[in-house]
């Protein structure tokens, strides 16, 4: 096998130590004022956290949950166009395939699409507990109607 010797085109042995000295050359460049300024912007940006769904007071949550309830019909109609641009430029038969890869694929995006899979969790958990009320009732009744018989 055939080494290629990067010292004599006037680079390092290797790559990644050319690369590395740049950068080690331009640190070095920065005087002090530039250097702690950019070590003090590196700190806040790692150091800053996101805020989650539980660090939201619970009003908010419940008015987000209402208004995504309310907007999401446009907002996945809107993922609906950008799902079928995409699989235009892959495929152009219309079988049911493509339509179900179409809808599935705006459904992803749509879940993906800022906090949408939080306030759909909490609509589906919300559903959830009803159903289980709803199933609950009419099994009383029906217990209830078999011990009068």
């Amino acid at each position: 096998m055939n080494d290629v010797d990067y010292t004599a085109k006037g680079g390092s042995s290797r790559p990644q130590e050319g690369r590395s000295q740049a950068v080690q050359d331009s640190i070095d460049g920065l005087n002090s004022h530039e250097f702690n300024k950019m070590n003090r912007i590196l700190e806040e940006h790692y150091d800053k956290t996101q805020k989650t769904i539980l660090d939201k007071p619970f009003g908010e949550v419940i008015n987000n949950t209402i208004n995504f309830f309310g907007h999401s019909f446009d907002s996945y109609s809107e993922k609906l166009i950008e799902a079928e641009t995409i699989l235009r430029l892959q495929s152009k038969d219309n079988s049911w395939v493509t339509s179900l890869q179409k809808y599935t694929m705006a459904l992803i995006l749509f879940i993906r699409d800022d906090e949408n899979i939080i306030y759909l969790g909490i609509l589906m958990i919300i559903l959830s507990v009803l159903i289980c009320f709803f199933n609950i009732s009419r099994g009383y009744e029906n217990t209830e109607s078999s011990g009068k018989s």
